[in-house]
């Protein structure tokens, strides 16, 4: 098989969002989906190539290019597996990596009963276990009347991009028949700057896609009677022309007599329907499993090479565009709990120490690249907070037993406003600040306006008080920047999301 590694810098924030609509705020993806990378090998490709040439690469599946998942210090992050687990009020993450002693695998070993299992679902790990997590940014814009060249009534829409500075990694994978001048045209093609995503002509999505000299190979299949796959990416199942959640051992080629160990899977799914430019109008409707699922199997035999070779050249449909990538026995889930590797040296990077001279211009410099980087700091820390409350509106929503489409008594947007009102009032005085939201006679956080929703029948949980409880957690830490973290969590609650979230209307994301 062959295969080459690419890496993409975003020179300008890139908007890749999870829906194709026109109107609402637009959330963003985490990756680079890999048929916006087929687009721009296609866009300067196709029309120089005779059908023939043309359908193998971008139609038949010989040729697969990858998604793009965030990199760092020469590695590369791959989806959190859905086997992963903590127990709640744990948290598995110190100085963004993982402790293997904090994780577990339920099907591998008994669960503490006295205690609550919580699945690991968001963010990328590398092997040595470091957590990735993309940066993302809002932005928001408004539509210019032509007539006026003034800002249009009524015009006004946000996007949310992944930030500036950042870097992902993709594989571009094809089978070892595949001509070798049509193989290395279709490599130099997608060198060089690149503008991906949307609104591109709005200072949007250029970034620069550069091939790599080496790359590392997975380690595959263990030759043995039992197989199992962790999925990079969504997979695309159909079962006699319908869509399929189930994966079937026959769907993805097993040999007969496979049995799928459902009790020992971990898999959630979600549908979306993908825009198709060219045509200027929405393709079939895709009911995919997730990224990060694992697919567990007894096998009656071990794989022939034929059946490895044709699973590791991908499952399901849509392969070409990078769906159906799958990981054959990664050694990081072979155990109850998973091995790290040591964490490799960047590429290029000395040992040597550089002594810093201390001088005033040294001293502004490094002061203001600690304020640029701390910048991201309360931004992260607002969405785990943002994401922690969603959660427990979920909880309340089922334990109120309330419909879809009945609106839940939450915080609104006048609570959201007096929250980003307060930050920028005290964004000089986090005392005062702290006192104005937690106070309990007449601080913002308190039991009236939605604060004192209940998500269970203990005393204790009841949203005020889980929002002081974290902000009290977060509160110990030395990057802790109060005024910020509030300001990023108030755009957050007056985002369509959060309104989602209280009528229950988010994107459908099920798991089994």
């Amino acid at each position: 098989m062959l295969q080459a590694t690419f890496d993409i810098h975003l020179e300008q924030p890139l908007i890749v969002s999870q829906q194709a609509a026109s109107a609402g705020a637009h959330q963003s993806l985490d990756y680079i989906p890999g048929s916006i990378l087929l687009g721009v090998a296609a866009s300067r490709l196709y029309a120089e190539l005779d059908s023939a040439s043309a359908w193998t690469l971008f139609h038949s599946g010989q040729v697969r290019f990858g998604d793009a998942l965030p990199s760092a210090n020469g590695e590369t992050g791959h989806p959190v597996p859905l086997c992963w687990h903590t127990y709640k009020g744990e948290s598995a993450q110190e100085n963004g990596r993982l402790h293997a002693d904090r994780l577990f695998d339920p099907s591998h070993n008994p669960t503490d009963e006295t205690r609550q299992p919580v699945q690991i679902r968001a963010g990328y790990v590398t092997r040595s276990g470091f957590l990735l997590q993309p940066q993302r940014q809002q932005t928001l814009k408004t539509a210019i009347d032509r007539q006026t060249g003034m800002a249009a009534e009524s015009q006004l829409f946000g996007y949310e991009a992944l930030a500036t500075g950042q870097r992902f990694r993709f594989e571009l994978n094809a089978d070892a028949d595949l001509d070798p001048a049509l193989w290395q045209r279709l490599q130099k093609a997608l060198e060089g700057t690149a503008h991906l995503g949307r609104s591109r002509s709005a200072q949007f999505g250029q970034a620069r896609i550069e091939r790599q000299t080496t790359t590392t190979p997975r380690p595959g299949y263990l030759a043995g009677d039992s197989l199992t796959l962790w999925l990079l990416s969504d997979l695309l199942l159909e079962d006699r022309g319908q869509p399929c959640l189930i994966p079937h051992p026959h769907l993805l080629g097993l040999p007969e007599g496979s049995q799928w160990l459902a009790g020992k899977s971990f898999l959630r799914s979600r549908r979306y329907s993908p825009y198709n430019t060219y045509r200027r109008h929405y393709d079939s409707e895709r009911q995919v499993i997730c990224r990060g699922s694992v697919l567990r199997y007894q096998l009656p035999h071990p794989l022939s090479t034929e059946e490895n070779q044709a699973l590791r050249h991908g499952l399901g449909l849509c392969i070409e565009s990078g769906l159906g990538d799958a990981w054959i026995d990664p050694p990081l889930l072979a155990a109850a709990q998973p091995r790290f590797a040591a964490s490799p040296a960047p590429a290029g990077e000395t040992q040597r120490r550089i002594d810093v001279p201390d001088t005033p211009l040294i001293a502004a410099l490094q002061a203001r690249r600690n304020r640029r980087l701390g910048d991201r700091k309360p931004e992260e820390q607002a969405r785990k907070l943002f994401a922690g409350l969603c959660q427990r509106v979920r909880e309340a929503r089922r334990y109120a037993a309330i419909a879809i489409n009945v609106t839940i008594p939450a915080p609104g947007r006048s609570q959201w406003g007096l929250l980003k009102q307060l930050a920028s009032d005290h964004r000089n005085d986090p005392a005062a600040l702290w006192k104005a939201l937690t106070d309990t006679s007449d601080g913002v956080i308190r039991d009236r306006s939605g604060w004192e929703l209940r998500y269970g029948p203990g005393p204790e949980q009841r949203l005020d008080q889980w929002m002081r409880t974290e902000l009290e957690k977060l509160r110990t830490h030395t990057d802790f920047d109060l005024g910020r973290l509030i300001g990023h969590l108030a755009v957050l609650g007056l985002q369509q999301a959060w309104v989602a979230c209280c009528n229950g209307t988010e994107p459908e994301d099920s798991a089994a």
